[in-house]
């Protein structure tokens, strides 16, 4: 069996985590409990997500890892609870390091996984609209947003301008990180999308932060994600660290332990 290329869990507004030990130190926050699920699945998986400061934690209820993203310094870290490792890269380095490890697949795999990101790299026109329905979410009033691409609706995204403060996160930092992320997907020759992404990106986070998002964009599933409680928290920084005595370890060699 082929091991995936890399493990690099990301979604539209950010998924999950579990908390690791609370210490001194603490800085105001919010925690966030969520829900995401294949619409019409009977199974669903909750997570946790922390947000202080430009910095936010999350990880699946069900899942091996924990994924930190640091807006102020650009800086990802993966953490593998299954092999007690973690790596610190950001994502120029990730895919430098994805790009080594496709030049290494068999060439019936190479072209493939090749195949698959020009596909994502093909020029597309993006456009938001701002719809005049409101539904409260998580005791947060929360406006629904429309994304196209090529004139079809691939995402629903409601919003709130009450749930996470600017001071907690930087709406310009968010879209360009998340711009930068969406890279890993593509080719070199993917950058003339990227401007219209991170301007969408830009004006999703500034009209408030994602409450609700249903996605089209993967064939016949469509899958849902939700914040089901917001609750205001003192966060200690260590919450957005690497676990102690975790093992670090560069990308290259977390990619090999898939």
């Amino acid at each position: 069996m082929n091991k995936p290329i890399t493990r690099v869990y990301f979604s539209f507004f950010v998924i999950m985590v579990i908390a690791s030990s609370l210490a001194a130190n603490a800085h105001a926050g919010l925690i966030m409990e969520q829900l995401r699920f294949e619409k019409g699945s009977t199974q669903k998986n909750k997570g946790t997500i922390f947000i202080s400061n430009n910095k936010i934690k999350f990880v699946q209820e069900k899942g091996p890892g924990v994924i930190i993203f640091d807006l102020n310094t650009g800086e990802m870290v993966q953490v593998d609870d299954e092999s007690k490792r973690y790596v610190i890269a950001k994502p120029d380095e990730m895919k430098s390091a994805l790009e080594a490890q496709i030049s290494k697949l068999p060439p019936e795999q190479r072209a493939k996984v090749e195949e698959l990101m020009k596909a994502q790299s093909k020029p597309r026109k993006l456009t938001l609209k701002q719809t005049e329905i409101n539904e409260t979410i998580a005791g947060y009033k929360s406006r629904k947003y429309e994304v196209y691409e090529d004139g079809k609706l691939i995402r629903e995204v409601w919003t709130s301008k009450e749930a996470v403060p600017n001071n907690e996160l930087d709406p310009g930092k968010m879209a360009s990180y998340i711009k930068q992320l969406e890279g890993l997907k593509r080719t070199d020759g993917g950058d003339s999308n990227r401007d219209d992404e991170e301007k969408i990106f830009k004006e999703i986070y500034e009209s408030g932060f994602p409450m609700r998002l249903v996605d089209y964009s993967s064939g016949s599933s469509v899958f849902i994600e939700e914040i089901l409680k917001v609750t205001q928290a003192d966060i200690p920084e260590n919450e957005f660290q690497a676990p102690v005595g975790y093992k670090k370890i560069t990308v290259q060699e977390m990619m090999s332990l898939e």
